[in-house]
């Protein structure tokens, strides 16, 4: 696993664009379109070590579709789907955040860019801990008749009388993916502008985040959650 020293030092890196473009978007440097979807996910079990993945059950989701960087509409875009799910207690909300890549060994950490919504799968890149070891998850389209645009309006559009099912998946780093739940997505409420996303902090039952992980992703969450001063204020 990475070094706490070179982990830091890479987290803090990482910050220097969502600076930049903090400077811009105060509110929301990326991710600033996006869709509020709800539905149900049904898990029918796994072997990874992480209860949420391993128990069979059924989840009440909502759920955020969104192009990264916000480009023009029509420009490919990394795609992120982001996933609320309950936590280990009543009242807890686990946050699973998913965006386009490829699904290979070395691709499945390799964020792809793309004008309409792909049948490939939207992964998350960095693993939790189980226990039986680290443990990468993805949600995989179903094909349909016509793919998904990416603009907000569209999609949801889209959706509204044809849902957006999804196979969900679970591997290890270089493991094959397996099938562990199917998730079903409509048009739901609008997630508000302080309503953010944080997979540091709300993690599904059973997993845990490793210390690198956290030191990779914790400075760029913190920027992004931090109010900018207004001009002319200390």
């Amino acid at each position: 696993m990475t070094p706490a020293p070179v982990s830091a030092v890479l987290g803090t890196v990482a910050t220097a664009p969502f600076a930049v473009l903090k400077r811009f978007r105060p509110h929301r440097p990326i991710h600033t379109e996006g869709v509020g979807l709800e539905g149900t996910l049904l898990r029918t079990g796994g072997a990874s070590g992480i209860r949420w993945i391993d128990e069979p059950g059924q989840d009440p989701v909502r759920a955020r579709f969104s192009r990264s960087f916000g480009f023009p509409h029509g420009w490919p875009d990394i795609l992120g789907l982001a996933l609320r799910v309950p936590g280990a207690e009543p009242g807890d909300r686990a946050d699973v955040l998913l965006a386009t890549a490829g699904e290979g060994r070395l691709s499945r950490f390799v964020p792809t860019f793309h004008r309409r919504v792909p049948e490939s799968a939207f992964a998350s890149f960095m693993p939790y801990r189980g226990d039986r070891g680290p443990v990468l998850v993805a949600a995989r389209p179903e094909p349909r008749e016509q793919p998904l645009a990416t603009s907000p309006d569209r999609f949801r559009q889209s959706l509204a009388g044809n849902p957006w099912v999804l196979d969900l998946l679970w591997a290890t780093p270089t493991g094959p993916w397996q099938r562990f739940g199917t998730l079903e997505l409509r048009p739901g409420a609008p997630f508000g502008p302080g309503e953010r996303f944080d997979p540091l902090l709300n993690v599904p039952v059973g997993a845990r985040n490793y210390g690198w992980t956290h030191r990779l992703r914790e400075p760029s969450y913190t920027l992004a959650r931090t109010p900018r001063e207004r001009p002319g204020r200390a």
